[in-house]
């Protein structure tokens, strides 16, 4: 490979090692943040509560706008940004922020408005909890309102940074944020008393809960601003964009509506079933805990891959370079494809001590064993999800908004269709392995339709080996995993220094072991890419 043709593949790399090591952080700090939420609120009615009524923002946000302006803002801005355009990357920039808060501002006041409807519509069946809950729901929710906006002004300027090939700040502000909302669970556990619930919390408490969570997505968006502006970009309030920008615009942002609301219509038949009749208390807490750390191998190693591709694709295809195109996908896929198959690996076989480690003596009903069911049962969808958020985005630098809409929300229907027959097949107190389950099949379900979308509009020189990385990755997973589980059942047992251990020689044995058979059927692939690395680290 000549040294020019090797530069961007040495760009590519570098920014996703950048964004890789900062999402471990933030990563690492949002799963203390769960441990945290454990350790103080607990899986108590109060838990359920505020997990349910802390999604219904990020429901709203997304349905009405999230998806199109997470899809959209990269793709329109790309080019302009490869080729210097600031003057048009900033009148784009600056009509997407000014629609997105006009459009956002009057949608929380609407949510505050209807804050009490909306808690009795996914709190009033909540078993052992009674009408405390819709009281402090609808509290907490006008609360958590102005969230939306918030989202919208993130969302926006990330796609500018990144639109940039500037990754160091959107990948570092949700470790900001997460440290915010730990210090909020820490206040809460000084402000309550031990025991406290949702019958009992004081308002003081409740605002510290509610008003520390909205100031944590407040640090998540607006601290981007400084980098936006030191990349040069002052955005002043405008509605017009650029020429040529705004139909594009338009056309993005109606299929992704489409994806979006199927894909929350799915969180909420999660929220609805979670916090259903019969359903145990805590159930709710115990399965966004498993989604918590079901995310974080998605976070570390999918999403780097796909943020950093996404300009190049998007640029490459304008450009009509197929061929760089296709290149750049098929090494994205196969990194893609053989994290998240070791992470799946680990998730199963370290099931029970992250159980364990999370949950253990934490305030409200013991919830090891469902946890542990929920994260297993989570594991299998890590790859179909991985290859979502890069094949989107692959079939979004198309222009294919129309078919990612079509194969996106078939993939939530099945996830709703499973979660609901599950629901119904298995019992209450095992809600959190139905969701998890179902979950798993809608993301194989969406996966293997994006697959034959990118092979029917890309061709096979986006899959150069793929076959032989996702081969290896499967046996070494099966492998490794096994071995993980064989390990961990030999030594269960202890305290929480115990614990750690247990986790800490569950992952080694199966990173071991299905780092072996990946290095001895990958290794072309390992090596050039730790190569990569060490030039983009310098």
């Amino acid at each position: 490979m000549s040294p020019r043709s090797s530069r961007p593949a040495r760009t590519l790399v570098g920014a996703a090692v950048l964004i890789a090591g900062l999402t471990v952080l933030a990563r690492v700090a949002g799963f203390g943040r769960i441990l945290v939420f454990g350790r103080t609120v607990g899986t108590t009615c109060l838990g359920d509560t505020y997990q349910a009524v802390n999604t219904v923002p990020n429901i709203v946000f997304e349905v009405v706008a999230g998806g199109a302006l997470s899809s959209l803002v990269v793709p329109l801005l790309a080019r302009a940004a490869d080729a210097g355009d600031r003057q048009r990357v900033r009148d784009g920039a600056a009509a997407l922020l000014s629609w997105t808060v006009l459009l956002l501002v009057p949608l929380a006041v609407v949510v505050a408005a209807g804050a009490q409807p909306l808690a009795r519509l996914l709190l009033a069946h909540k078993t052992g909890c009674g009408d405390d809950a819709v009281r402090v729901g609808a509290s907490m929710l006008r609360v958590f309102a102005p969230q939306i906006p918030l989202y919208g002004v993130g969302i926006v300027l990330t796609g500018v940074l990144q639109a940039g090939r500037r990754f160091g700040g959107p990948a570092l502000a949700p470790l900001l944020s997460s440290v915010v909302v730990i210090a909020a669970y820490l206040t809460y556990a000084v402000v309550a008393p031990s025991g406290t619930d949702v019958a009992t919390v004081s308002t003081a408490a409740r605002l510290v809960l509610s008003v520390g969570t909205t100031l944590a997505v407040a640090a998540l968006t607006l601290p981007l601003a400084w980098p936006v502006a030191r990349a040069g970009l002052r955005l002043r309030p405008s509605l017009r964009f650029p020429p040529g920008m705004a139909l594009r615009a338009g056309a993005l942002a109606g299929a992704a509506v489409v994806v979006l609301a199927a894909q929350q219509a799915a969180v909420a038949v999660t929220l609805f079933l979670g916090n259903g009749a019969g359903v145990p208390t805590g159930r709710m807490t115990v399965f966004v805990f498993a989604q918590t750390v079901f995310l974080l191998p998605w976070a570390i190693v999918a999403v780097p891959v796909a943020t950093a591709v996404f300009g190049r694709l998007a640029a490459s295809w304008e450009a009509g370079d197929r061929t760089a195109y296709a290149r750049a996908l098929a090494g994205s896929m196969r990194a893609v494809l053989l994290g998240c198959l070791l992470a799946t690996a680990v998730l199963v076989a370290a099931a029970q001590p992250i159980a364990r480690l999370l949950v253990q003596s934490a305030p409200g009903a013991p919830s090891v064993g469902p946890l542990a069911a929920g994260i297993a049962a989570l594991a299998p969808g890590l790859v179909g999800y991985g290859l979502y958020a890069l094949l989107s985005r692959a079939l979004y630098a198309q222009g294919g908004a129309r078919v990612v809409a079509v194969a996106s929300v078939a993939g939530w229907a099945a996830v709703v269709i499973a979660d609901v027959v599950l629901a119904r097949v298995l019992a209450p107190a095992d809600r959190v392995l139905a969701l998890g389950l179902g979950n798993s099949i809608g993301m194989t379900v969406l996966a293997v339709l994006l697959v034959v979308l990118i092979a029917r509009r890309t061709g096979s020189a986006a899959f150069a080996g793929v076959r032989r990385v996702a081969s290896a990755g499967l046996a070494g997973g099966v492998l490794g995993g096994g071995a993980g589980l064989l390990v961990g059942r030999a030594v269960h047992g202890g305290g929480l220094p115990a614990v750690v251990g247990q986790a800490a020689l569950v992952g080694t044995v199966v990173l071991v072991v299905f780092g072996a058979l990946a290095w001895r059927v990958c290794r072309a692939d390992l090596a050039v890419l730790r190569a990569r690395g060490r030039v983009a680290g310098g």
